[in-house]
């Protein structure tokens, strides 16, 4: 079969055109740092990245969710430890209002201590998260769930992840649910001083001594909650990076194997050229002797 010099020409020109078409697709990987963007560049590399990738933002949505939770219950835990301390100040005031050395006016004194104390307990109590909601209000979080007088005014229920992890306190642990009426007991401790009532302030130590406790396994509570949100947080971190790795594994290029595909493609495309261009040569009729 002969083959004439267009026959030639035409051959070479389709064999540049595909030089191009290799160095515009190399180029384009080198300048994205993508292999695959597309379905058609790569289908099965192309289905396991958004496979992956649906992992990851489902991941993301959870991490959300728990760093959310984590926040609540860190806040949580700041105000129940400011609880804790006034109420183991208060503890510490009543034993001394009750010895008998001190006068009436020195107990009153000590009165506004703890109705300071009281107070500063009472704030903390119906303290606010950042979006508005009331820390310990239970199910009823819009609404201040501690009164004027420190009664407990929400429900005992709290919230819980889809994986059943605690993210929220309810402000009845510090109820007589839970051993005694916290908040109210600062203030009849206050009310005894105030009174000169040493007998009535002599039964409160004890109750001070269960509200000491009753705080901290509160305290303890969140605390449990918290570190399995941490490291639930931690293995899902890990996991969106192994996740990252993945997607990168099947779209991401290599870089020197890119760099020295375009190289290729330009010398490739460089001497398609050389052969238009002899061919050329070739067919110049100046060239054939006619």
């Amino acid at each position: 079969m002969r083959i004439t010099g267009a026959r030639l020409m035409s051959l070479n020109q389709a064999a540049t055109a595909a030089h191009q078409e290799t160095l515009a697709s190399a180029a384009e990987q080198v300048t994205s740092g993508k292999r695959v963007t597309t379905p058609s560049d790569d289908p099965i590399a192309w289905a396991a990245a958004q496979r992956a990738n649906v992992r990851k933002l489902v991941t993301a949505g959870g991490t959300a969710a728990m760093e959310t939770a984590r926040d609540r219950l860190s806040e949580t835990d700041a105000a129940l430890a400011t609880i804790g301390d006034a109420v183991s100040q208060v503890r510490s005031l009543a034993i001394q209002g009750a010895n008998d050395s001190y006068s009436p006016t020195s107990r009153k004194e000590i009165g506004l201590q703890v109705r300071a104390l009281f107070e500063g307990a009472l704030r903390a109590a119906n303290q606010q998260s950042a979006n508005g909601e009331y820390l310990l209000a239970g199910s009823s979080s819009l609404a201040q769930p501690f009164t004027a007088a420190g009664a407990y005014v929400g429900d005992a229920a709290t919230r819980s992840l889809d994986n059943g992890t605690l993210a929220s306190i309810s402000g009845s642990s510090l109820t007589a649910a839970n051993g005694v009426d916290v908040l109210p007991l600062l203030a009849r401790v206050a009310a005894a001083l105030d009174a000169n009532d040493t007998a009535a302030l002599a039964t409160t130590i004890g109750e001070l001594d269960a509200a000491v406790r009753q705080v901290g396994v509160a305290r303890t509570h969140g605390g449990a909650a918290s570190s399995v949100l941490e490291t639930t947080l931690n293995a899902n971190a890990q996991l969106e990076d192994n996740l990252t790795k993945e997607i990168a594994r099947h779209v991401e290029v290599d870089t020197v194997a890119a760099a020295t595909k375009l190289a290729k493609a330009s010398q490739a495309l460089e001497a398609s050229r050389l052969i238009s261009s002899h061919i050329m040569s070739l067919l110049d009729p100046r060239n054939m002797g006619l």
